[in-house]
């Protein structure tokens, strides 16, 4: 039995200089991913039966242990029927480490992508990093324990275990925008952030987003999506996830625009020269080819975007955590976050899950 660590909290209120470096080390790291996995949004119906044979990173939802729940959502819907669906499942893990030769680092952003080929259905899940799992944060666990307990806990979390992952650090962030030739978002609130951190002289500035459409540069897009003291209720973790989103989707647009480099890219020489140095992943040069052949198909899609939020967790009292701000479910397994992934897998209403004398979150 493994023993818990205690990780230590690095609150921005006390340390500002060292908790914004590492919240722009872990979303530098979300957008690098991009470069090969446009298409993961645009798994089309062309995978059916055939093409998917020796395709690792589908998973099979019938092996799920949520079977029975999701045939109870469909029968409930109307919509009951066989389960012989494959989804899509691929984890994109963004790490705080700041140089290469670091061998300690954690996994503060996490994204898994799931895809329904056969509703047309892609659903972005974003889980914090202060998530307690098994003894730990959740964004320790990757490096204490590796890739397949990291499986575990998001298949605990979403009911769907992620096949693949792409993992990545920071510094290539503003390159990738900028070699895409910008990434267009359609920013959703404007907001004044007057605390945004300038890194090498430990000052602050004041940055402005309007609400429409704008095609962000590297350094742009950087400040987007890092921002977390905005006004208009953009000051907060939750919002700067929306965000994310947001810059993920536009980059699916800036990756084939004339004017980027990776317009032309054969997929072998995309694959190869993102992970030389940039990127570690266990995809497979034929996966991504794969999944690169279908990005023509996706705007042919329904996007939801999930969050293990507020409506699914609270803060538990530190001192039951050896002194540890975390976040813990409110009911025990997940279920109710699980059958809103499903839901929003097959096309179901989802309804925001309340419950009695819900505890005071964040």
């Amino acid at each position: 039995m493994r023993t818990p660590i205690k990780i230590e909290v690095d609150l921005e209120d006390i340390m500002p200089y060292s908790y914004v470096m590492l919240i722009k080390k872990a979303l530098i790291a979300l957008f690098t991913l991009v470069i090969i996995t446009g298409a993961l949004f645009a798994y089309i119906k062309s995978q059916e039966k055939t093409a998917n044979d020796n395709l690792n990173l589908l998973t099979p939802i019938n092996e799920s242990p949520f079977e029975t729940q999701l045939k109870a959502l469909r029968e409930k819907e109307g919509q009951a029927d066989v389960l012989d669906d494959n989804i899509l499942s691929l984890l994109l893990l963004g790490i705080d480490r700041r140089s290469k030769a670091e061998l300690s680092f954690r996994t503060d952003t996490m994204v898994l992508i799931l895809a329904n080929p056969d509703k047309n259905k892609a659903v972005l899940i974003s889980v914090p990093r202060d998530l307690w799992y098994d003894g730990n944060r959740v964004n320790a666990v990757y490096t204490l324990y590796g890739w397949e307990e990291l499986q575990k806990a998001f298949e605990q979390v979403s009911g769907i275990k992620p096949n693949k992952y792409i993992l990545t650090d920071f510094e290539d962030f503003s390159w990738v925008v900028d070699a895409m030739g910008g990434v267009p978002v359609d920013v959703e609130t404007s907001f004044v952030d007057s605390s945004y951190p300038v890194d090498a002289t430990k000052t602050y500035q004041t940055v402005t987003f309007e609400a429409g459409r704008e095609v962000l540069t590297g350094e742009r897009a950087l400040i987007y999506s890092r921002s977390r003291k905005g006004t208009n209720g953009e000051g907060s973790d939750w919002a700067r996830m929306r965000r994310q989103h947001l810059i993920l989707k536009g980059m699916l647009e800036a990756v084939t625009q004339p004017e980027s480099l990776f317009n032309p890219m054969v997929i072998e020489n995309a694959f190869n020269t993102v992970t030389s140095g940039r990127m570690d992943t266990n995809l497979t040069v034929k996966e991504a080819g794969f999944l690169w052949d279908l990005y023509k198909d996706w705007n042919k899609y329904e996007f939801t975007s999930l969050f293990l939020d507020s409506h699914y967790l609270y803060n538990p009292p530190m001192e039951d955590y050896g002194g540890a701000w975390v976040m813990v479910p409110l009911d025990t397994g997940y279920s109710t976050f699980k059958q809103d992934v499903l839901k929003a897998l097959y096309g179901l209403e989802i309804n925001a899950p309340t419950y009695e004398n819900q505890p005071s979150a964040f």
